[in-house]
């Protein structure tokens, strides 16, 4: 007898009083025999699910959505299963991207166009279950959703957890990346001790979000190296953006009771589109005895933090 996860299969007669298949490695004496209990011996095939990868999937916060998914593989056929994916609990990730929604799982092997089934969408939006999923067994099968991380996403590694007819595996590894990075922006300054004001600042960088929200910032002096914000004269707390076409914005910023840093909310990174690129500074100058040498001032945006363009005191 054949059938779906059957393979081989048979059916061995008796003689007499005696049992058949006496010869079977698993057969039991006096199993059959005349006057005893009978003997049923299953033996069956089963498929694994592994995560379905590499490579890791990466997802910019609040940008495009990517595919996590597994790999199904059996020798033999199934009959089709119930498919369940779960988004990880507190990690701020969407069934398809931010503007469109997706609750349909693929599901694809070799020398087979891909099938796509509509799932459905639990109350709380963190599971989707599919009916009735053709594994598209024996071989090899791959399956996938679409994800994508939402603004406030943690970063680094996380998954989901797909379950394939009661088998639970992790996806494809999910890596959760900033919205814009943020690195020291233009060539080294110069500032002479008691001298003119210099300008340090960062360059921040879409790499693929969208509507990136505006974001608050904290520029803060290095310790012990004399440096303030304006100059004694004429203090000034401004942070100036620039973006891709020279078009700037000043903004007002609070000054800490020690001075030492300056604080600015609301603060639009002028890059829309990915790969825009906009530059931001402030205006520092060195104290007449502020040490000799290279400094920097930090700049948290958000929750990144780069130095800003080299200061060389001289």
């Amino acid at each position: 007898m054949n059938g779906p996860g059957v393979t081989e299969g048979s059916t061995l007669p008796g003689q007499g009083t005696q049992a058949g298949g006496k010869d079977d490695p698993v057969y039991q004496s006096p199993v059959g025999d005349a006057g005893n209990h009978g003997q049923v011996v299953l033996q069956w095939t089963e498929y694994t699910v592994t995560p379905g990868g590499p490579p890791d999937v990466e997802l910019t916060r609040g940008g495009p959505a990517g595919y996590p998914g597994v790999r199904v593989e059996s020798d033999a056929a199934f009959h089709p299963v119930s498919v369940t994916v779960a988004l990880p609990a507190d990690h701020d990730l969407l069934f398809g991207s931010q503007t469109l929604a997706d609750h349909q799982l693929t599901v694809h092997s070799a020398g087979q166009e891909p099938t796509p089934y509509m799932g459905e969408l639990s109350p709380d939006g963190s599971t989707l279950v599919f009916s009735d999923v053709d594994l598209q067994l024996p071989g090899r099968t791959v399956m996938w959703v679409s994800v994508s991380a939402d603004h406030g996403a943690p970063l680094g590694a996380t998954g989901l957890t797909f379950t394939i007819g009661g088998k639970p595996s992790p996806s494809t590894t999910i890596v959760v990346t900033p919205a814009f990075t943020a690195s020291p922006g233009g060539s080294p300054v110069t500032a002479e001790r008691g001298g003119s004001p210099r300008y340090p600042g960062v360059e921040v960088r879409n790499p693929g979000s969208q509507d990136i929200p505006l974001q608050t910032v904290t520029v803060a002096l290095p310790a012990d190296a004399a440096l303030r914000f304006g100059t004694p004269a004429n203090p000034d707390h401004q942070l100036t953006v620039m973006d891709a076409g020279a078009n700037t914005i000043a903004y007002d910023g609070t000054v800490g009771e020690d001075g030492q840093a300056l604080a600015f909310t609301d603060i639009d990174l002028a890059i829309p589109d990915n790969g825009s690129r906009a530059v931001m500074w402030v205006c520092v100058s060195a104290d007449d005895d502020a040490p000799v040498g290279n400094t920097h001032v930090d700049f948290t945006i958000g929750d990144r933090t780069s130095p800003s363009t080299a200061i060389e005191i001289i």
